[in-house]
């Protein structure tokens, strides 16, 4: 299973790009820096499930796809467990926990934003930019590409190893050394199909006319809503959370 955008009509769907964006980041940046116990970011991430799953967000193909990162999450946790004392299991499990959230929260982000959407948060981010004569346009359409792709990167990557694997070949065992000789046969072919991807997708958008240069108008005009107006406080909470120990010295 990969992550992709799912079509849908919820809460979470018809929120600004902006909002989305925005509301994705801060969350992002929450989970990442939070010094908030284990019980309270698992209560945080099991609120944050249930808000999707009332908004009908397709969250099978993202919880699935945290098998993943399964050998990232064993790793911080023995060294965020590991103290001077010992090894501290609740170290660990906060610092998978976060992780976990990181994911999470992507992982939605991805699956309610379609191309336009991406495309649309990432033009605003960069417009300011412009100013001095930074390639806005252009770098958000490089960020959208290499985000949507991304997924089906790591798709081809377990077919391509699945293959392996039915002709006979070790990919696992051994030690570190012969760990990274086995992803020679997976990286060289995964490299290989992402030069002919890049290819044909730089020809299908001329073929489609595409030209970054050009003035472009949006078939889709997005407009913030009530809904994005009380979904803009969930950034503004976190940002002053984040920045209150700074406020009190």
């Amino acid at each position: 299973m990969q992550i992709s955008y799912k079509p849908g009509s919820g809460l979470l769907h018809r929120l600004n790009p902006l909002t989305k964006g925005t509301v994705a980041f801060a969350a992002i940046i929450f989970f990442s820096v939070n010094n908030l116990s284990g019980a309270v970011i698992a209560t945080i991430i099991a609120g944050f499930l249930l808000i999707c799953k009332l908004s009908g967000v397709a969250l099978l193909d993202v919880i699935m796809s945290i098998r993943r990162i399964g050998l990232l999450l064993v790793i911080v946790a023995l060294i965020q467990g590991f103290s001077v004392d010992g090894f501290n299991p609740m170290l660990a499990v906060e610092a998978v926990l976060r992780i976990v959230g990181v994911f999470l929260v992507a992982g939605v982000y991805l699956t309610i934003s379609s191309q336009s959407e991406l495309t649309c948060f990432w033009e605003a981010c960069f417009r300011p930019l412009a100013l001095i004569g930074f390639p806005a346009r252009e770098f958000a359409l490089i960020m959208v590409i290499a985000v949507r792709f991304f997924p089906v990167i790591l798709g081809e990557i377990e077919r391509i190893r699945m293959a392996q694997i039915a002709r006979g070949a070790r990919l696992n065992g051994g030690g570190l050394l012969s760990s990274a000789t086995a992803l020679m046969p997976l990286m060289i072919p995964t490299l290989t199909q992402a030069v002919i991807r890049a290819g044909e997708l730089a020809q299908a958008m001329e073929a489609r006319g595409y030209r970054v240069s050009a003035q472009r108008t949006r078939y889709q005009r997005f407009r913030f809503g009530f809904i994005d107006l009380i979904a803009a406080s969930v950034p503004l909470l976190i940002f002053y959370y984040l920045l209150r120990p700074f406020m009190s010295e």
